[in-house]
């Protein structure tokens, strides 16, 4: 069983965008999701505990809380939500992870924007384009915000790929975006694509993303273990996208 434990029962997700950031590939979504949390001044208000989640306890500098793995916040508007992991999800316990998460978006009536990184070489300086695939409403939603469908087809595996599988069989809607990104390296370049050209539009927000481009080099060494890991890690614990198969 999957629980999504609230800790603060003040907040009122009814009607907010949700964010995911799950580490994969590039860690685009963890990076974008985070820079969100920092830049919102967001709080946490739930965890997400149970079958999937690695029984692990996370903990931040110079702060003496123990915090599980993958975490809610929410800003003081309460416009956005964001989903905060340092772990990833195996593709075997996705499903349960999958299904409860969109209970709770169908429960609150919250619009979900799934994150990934598609596999791909791009110069360091290179700004890339979002592109951006719906369920439901979630495609009106990215032909308002200008994003552009895939150039190609391919195939979504992996967290993301049963998140957005879950969404089409208990027709919520949905959104997913996808930036190229070098899967070597973490990339906050690609991360600021997918806020500027993706999250800011469709969620009705203006988050700044000049630190992100202001302090790249940090975010890069900082982040850069946490890449590595993923790099070894069996590919479907990883979000990623690949034009002949995988948005994880």
């Amino acid at each position: 069983m999957v629980e999504i434990h609230v800790t603060d029962d003040s907040v009122d997700p009814a009607g907010a965008t949700l964010i995911e950031g799950m580490p994969g590939v590039g860690l685009v979504g963890k990076i974008a999701t985070d820079h969100l949390i920092d830049e919102r001044d967001m709080r946490e208000f739930a965890s997400v505990r149970g079958e999937g989640v690695p029984p692990v306890t996370v903990f931040d500098g110079s702060d003496r809380s123990v915090n599980s793995p993958i975490r809610l916040y929410v800003d003081d508007e309460e416009e956005l939500v964001a989903l905060r992991s340092d772990v990833p999800v195996h593709v075997m316990d996705a499903p349960l992870f999958a299904a409860r998460l969109t209970d709770w978006v169908d429960e609150n009536d919250v619009l979900p924007i799934y994150l990934g990184g598609l596999a791909a070489e791009r110069d360091a300086d290179e700004v890339p384009s979002v592109e951006g695939i719906g369920v439901g409403d979630g495609q009106t939603r990215l032909d308002d915000a200008a994003v552009a469908p895939p150039d190609d087809g391919g195939m979504i595996s992996g967290p993301c790929g049963a998140l957005l599988f879950e969404a089409v069989d208990a027709d919520v809607d949905a959104v997913g975006l996808m930036v190229d990104t070098d899967p070597r390296f973490p990339d906050p370049q690609g991360s600021h694509a997918l806020i500027k050209q993706g999250i800011n539009p469709i969620a009705g927000v203006d988050v700044d993303t000049q630190r992100l481009v202001d302090q790249a080099e940090e975010i890069v060494e900082q982040r850069k273990e946490l890449a590595q890991k993923m790099q070894q890690a069996d590919q479907h614990e990883a979000s990623q996208v690949s034009r002949t198969g995988m948005f994880q």
